[in-house]
């Protein structure tokens, strides 16, 4: 089975394996199986370049965030990018 490709970087127009490593992805449970957040959110990125560009920022801060500080600071900055109808993801 080929591998999953990361829907972020392909609508940045690039091509880049899922990885379960990735902020943004969410490992689930007995319930939810384990995916993508963004995909559960269904945004729609095609043509949003500048939202595009926002969310691989933030997933690169949270990627490398050596404290809670400035993990929260990021997981915050996506929340304001996320509709409020669907913050509960």
């Amino acid at each position: 089975m080929p591998p999953r490709l990361c829907s972020l970087q392909d609508a940045a127009g690039r091509i880049e394996a899922c990885s379960t490593a990735c902020p943004f992805w969410e490992h689930g449970g007995a319930v939810l199986a384990g995916g993508c957040a963004l995909e559960r959110l269904e945004l729609d990125l095609k043509g949003r370049s500048e939202l595009v560009e926002a969310l691989l920022k933030i997933r690169s801060r949270l990627g490398r965030a050596p404290s809670d500080i400035e993990e929260e600071e990021a997981r915050s900055l996506f929340h304001r990018l996320v509709p409020p109808a669907r913050r509960d993801v």
